[in-house]
């Protein structure tokens, strides 16, 4: 009885999954990492009527963040698709305040909204089969929430803005997908992606790229 229900197993995950729509709504979730070199960078948050101090950074920074979002995948030939979505992307930022500004940190939290156009390979049509993604990433920066914590003053809670237009993120992720049935889908890849920058924004980029493991459920529409 045993052997049956293995061989019974093996003989479904083996099996090619038919029937599928061709057009798939999805839901991302991802944690994040971003490696970022700084060269003696001064940030000015705006003052809103305070007294601001320039937040100093410099060196290779790690932040942490994560994304999450939805969008469409649509399946065009056997294997391929592309993709398409609006994600929701945070990482945050912490250090010390500089040594004459006096104790305390400061925290820079990023906000992004990113637009992901990909286009996607799966090899095999089994329920388990590797998965490729290869594409870019839109980044549409909001403005920066900074919070400087001082040793026995008030909190301050400040805006830091950004420049105008997308900035550009080419991606590509290998990972693999598991169908549960015709309808819904797991998708895990771990991704990389490199700041390219905004088209005519050499004077004010900075080097950085970033890494997330993401995770997508596809469901085929009807």
């Amino acid at each position: 009885m045993l052997k049956k229900m293995l061989a019974i197993l093996l003989f479904l995950s083996a099996s090619p999954v038919t029937g599928q729509s061709r057009l798939s709504v999805t839901a991302t979730v991802a944690p994040t990492i971003i490696r970022t070199n700084y060269n003696r960078t001064y940030l000015y948050p705006d003052s809103d009527g305070q007294v601001v101090e320039p937040v100093f950074v410099s060196g290779t920074r790690n932040t942490a963040g994560y994304l999450a979002g939805l969008g469409a995948q649509y399946s065009y030939a056997p294997g391929w698709s592309i993709s398409a979505g609006l994600w929701y992307s945070q990482s945050t930022m912490r250090q010390l305040r500089l040594p004459a500004a006096g104790e305390g940190t400061t925290t820079v939290r990023s906000r992004t909204l990113r637009v992901p156009l990909l286009l996607n390979y799966q090899p095999l049509a089994r329920r388990l089969s590797p998965y490729v993604s290869l594409g870019l990433h839109l980044d549409f920066p909001f403005s920066s929430r900074v919070i400087v914590d001082r040793t026995g003053a008030d909190t301050q809670r400040l805006r830091l803005g950004t420049e105008s237009g997308p900035v550009f993120h080419p991606m590509v992720g290998a990972g693999g997908r598991y169908q549960f049935n015709n309808r819904c889908a797991l998708i895990v890849q771990p991704v990389w992606a490199y700041n390219l920058g905004r088209f005519g924004g050499a004077q004010t980029y900075t080097s950085s790229y970033e890494v997330s493991l993401l995770a997508q459920l596809t469901y085929a529409l009807p």
